[in-house]
């Protein structure tokens, strides 16, 4: 949801170099997916078969190779990777698979390097406030129409309905789900509705940012930032190792022939680590992230979890949620001390902290689900207008398994940017209690 090194373009594969010829059958290992600068050419016209939505199931005509040559994604060559393998029913789990033409060449498509799709704009925060009040009108007819006895009434239902979407939009718009604030449930969806409303930021005009292109949140993939910035990303895949002996479920990581993918953009851009006094720190990154392929066996649980908050340090009070293991369970935050958030960027930024100036603000419990509330703003240039906005909340957190926390602790951040003159949303960050299981 932002000092500098040197930046450079990243190589992800090896030297290109052809693959060996292939039996029908064997083992395919590191030289067989070495990935090619030059892959044969595939003509879209020349591959049969019918293109069909990502959501669809694959009817018996359908043509997976197809679907990837249409529009080349990770998913779709996830698509033709388990196409090809239900051919092979009677395989372990492990392999060998056969060496396959087609995959290769999607793995070299990719591996190339292509761009991301361009995502939405931010939504901004004056609309989401406007719907919000939308909100509390249906909330209001739909309570007129209760006390008439018009339960089943369309009217109603159609309401109902559309208070729903409403209410889930604002969850993740937010990222507030669950508890006091629940958007399955009309009082989390009120409460929800009205946070939004009690929140006020302070006028801004143009300032850093004038583009939604120019700034990305914190837990961006590389595919994101790709068509955020109009960067090309890579996306290379890392084979099995050849198989050994297992236990009956033969649970074992892996998609066909790959056991793992790494993205990562062909150029760096800077990731800015944000703290609470107005430093900034500033490294070049590419989004470099490998994912083990967990496809036909269950992966590890929680693996990655550490409880605090996601992109940025937090202060003594929700740590007490875990009594004496409070030290032991900080110790393990990844992010710095005093840090808040963090954000890519492509703007040059200038030297020296951040102007920080704060306003609090007093809400009801029982009508926000947050007792105060902190208004952080940061001018990054120095032109007077601030750039950042960041509001932390503090209520009783969610807590874990076993329901919501007995003290009040500023556990919710909101982070809002000032993109050429209006406040858009950029992300937000909870802080994890525990990881659900």
């Amino acid at each position: 949801m932002r000092t500098s090194a040197m930046w450079g373009i990243v190589l992800l594969a090896g030297a290109a170099q052809a693959a060996p010829e292939a039996s029908s059958k064997r083992w395919v290992g590191a030289d067989d997916v070495r990935l090619r600068a030059h892959p044969d050419p595939v003509i879209v016209a020349d591959v049969h078969g019918h293109r069909i939505e990502e959501t669809d199931p694959l009817p018996a005509d359908a043509d997976p190779e197809r679907v990837f040559w249409l529009q080349p994604s990770w998913s779709a060559l996830e698509q033709y990777a388990h196409y090809i393998k239900k051919r092979f029913p009677t395989l372990p789990q492990q392999g060998p698979f056969p060496r396959n033409e087609a995959l290769e060449r999607m793995k070299a498509h990719l591996a190339l390097g292509v761009h991301g799709r361009k995502p939405e704009p931010y939504a901004s925060w004056s609309s989401l406030q406007r719907i919000a009040l939308q909100h509390a009108a249906m909330s209001k007819e739909t309570s007129r129409l209760q006390a008439q006895g018009k339960i089943d009434a369309p009217a109603l239902l159609t309401r109902q309905q559309q208070s729903q979407e409403i209410a889930a939009k604002f969850s993740d718009s937010l990222g507030l789900w669950g508890g006091l604030h629940s958007a399955s449930e009309s009082d989390g969806a009120r409460r929800l509705a009205a946070l939004i409303g009690a929140l006020a930021f302070a006028e801004v005009q143009p300032s850093l940012f004038r583009s939604d292109e120019q700034i990305a949140a914190p837990n961006a993939t590389a595919e994101q930032a790709s068509g955020r910035f109009g960067i090309v990303f890579r996306q290379v895949v890392h084979p099995r190792p050849k198989p050994a002996p297992l236990a009956d479920d033969d649970n074992a990581p892996g998609l066909y022939d790959m056991l793992s993918r790494t993205d990562a953009l062909v150029r760096s851009v800077r990731r800015v680590q944000l703290n609470r006094d107005g430093q900034l720190r500033a490294v070049p990154s590419v989004l470099r992230k490998t994912e083990t392929l967990w496809r036909y066996a269950d992966g590890p649980v929680c693996p990655d979890w550490t409880p605090g908050f996601a992109f940025g340090d937090a202060d003594a009070g929700p740590w007490r949620f875990f009594g004496n293991a409070a030290a032991a369970n900080r110790k393990t935050s990844p992010n710095p001390p005093g840090s808040l958030f963090a954000f890519y960027t492509t703007v040059d930024l200038p030297p020296g902290p951040a102007a920080r100036r704060e306003a609090s603000m007093t809400l009801d419990r029982a009508r926000t689900g947050f007792i105060r509330g902190t208004h952080l703003y940061y001018d990054i240039d120095a032109d007077g207008i601030a750039d950042l906005a960041v509001w932390e909340g503090e209520g009783k957190g969610p807590g874990h398994l076993d329901g919501p926390t007995t003290t009040d602790d500023r556990w919710y951040r909101l982070v809002l940017v000032n993109i050429n003159g209006s406040w858009k949303l950029l992300g937000s960050d909870n802080f994890g209690y525990g990881c659900g299981c």
